[in-house]
């Protein structure tokens, strides 16, 4: 859930700030109210809201670093003037939506679909009584939007400017293949085409290449399925095992957007250079007791070395699956590389892409 910050600028605003604060913290949505002092000690419950004395460039800067929604109460222009400074890409920027202070218009204003203003400025009216204003074009024509498709189904969009291609392929009534290295369960939204090779394609895999050269026009999605099973000598650093991993991952094709998380025996648990290169990916790190990698079932490259020294006959292959298990299921996809000290294993999670089978626009839409 997102974590969410409100700001307003007038008594109607503090009003309607409290009121939205009640209902998003009983509803368990972390959120905070922010204002003049001066506003605050003149509304009811503005005790509920946290007063401001730095200017509302320096609050908007850290809420963009803090936040992933902003809800401005006031004139659209003065959010325009607060944000556009900080802007970065569709990836990054949070959600941003305006609101009159009467709370009759919530405006999804920046990150429709994938920071989830659309969706924010849809609760924040039902909550006001007000009216939701979205203005993404394939929301307002009722057609497949791929970003959000993307964000419904927990895909890495690979290239963000190809958004563009898609939807306006969409809106023009073209046709969109549709490729896929999964199952896919239901019904797909209208206008893409299962197999088929048209002028602006998606494919979702874990493959960093293939069918994406041989198509014109094609965005890649990728899911986060691959987990790391990785042991090494104590002390290597981060940048080692990073690459040994990219060298790992290229010689079986692997999507370095896969990766989903790592995983090890506890005796590494604080072994530096693996917490690093967790971190640097944005993946969380899981370890395992020797007693539960060795009660983990499958086939695996034994090692009487290895068992001597941590008391399990394998680290990389058994934490791997051990975490994919824990994660819902999966198998062992890679068994275990070595080289420059650092052992590695992947495994890959049990997935296909869920579509609503009685929505024409698919996924959660």
């Amino acid at each position: 859930m997102m974590k969410l910050s409100i700001i307003c600028f007038t008594e109607a605003g503090a009003r309607l700030s409290v009121k939205l604060v009640k209902e998003l913290l009983k509803a368990g949505q972390p959120c905070e109210a922010y204002g003049r002092s001066g506003l605050l000690k003149s509304c009811p419950d503005g005790d509920l809201m946290i007063p401001v004395s730095a200017s509302l460039s320096e609050w908007t800067r850290e809420q963009f670093l803090q936040k992933e929604g902003i809800v401005f109460i006031g004139a659209a222009g003065i959010a325009v003037r607060a944000i556009a400074p900080f802007l970065k890409s569709k990836a990054e920027d949070p959600a941003v939506v305006v609101m009159d202070d009467m709370g009759r218009f919530s405006i999804s204003l920046l990150s429709g679909h994938l920071g989830g203003a659309n969706e924010l400025a849809e609760r924040l009216a039902g909550i006001a009584g007000g009216q939701a204003v979205i203005t993404t074009a394939t929301d307002i024509h009722g057609r497949f939007a791929v970003d959000l498709f993307a964000k419904e189904q927990g895909l890495v969009i690979t290239d963000l400017r190809k958004i563009k291609m898609i939807s306006s392929a969409i809106l023009k009534g073209e046709t969109v293949g549709f490729h896929c290295d999964f199952p896919v369960s239901g019904k797909l939204p209208s206008g893409l085409i299962p197999g088929e090779a048209s002028g602006a394609n998606l494919w979702i895999t874990m493959k960093e290449s293939g069918k994406e050269e041989s198509l014109n026009g094609s965005l890649k999605l990728v899911p986060r399925l691959l987990v790391l099973g990785i042991g090494c000598r104590k002390g290597v650093p981060a940048k080692t095992i990073e690459w040994v991993l990219d060298r790992f991952f290229k010689e079986w094709n692997l999507s370095p957007e896969a990766l989903a998380a790592c995983a090890s025996i506890d005796l590494k648990k604080e072994e530096e250079g693996i917490c690093q290169l967790a971190a640097s990916k944005g993946v969380p790190y899981y370890t395992y007791p020797a007693v539960v990698l060795e009660e983990t079932e499958g086939e695996f490259t034994s090692s009487s070395f290895v068992k001597q020294v941590t008391g399990v006959d394998n680290v990389c292959e058994r934490a791997a699956l051990a975490c994919v298990k824990e994660l819902g299921g999966g198998k062992l996809l890679v068994k275990k590389q070595a080289a420059d000290g650092v052992t590695a294993a992947v495994a890959v999670r049990d997935w296909k892409v869920q579509l609503d089978p009685h929505n024409s626009l698919g996924g959660n839409l």
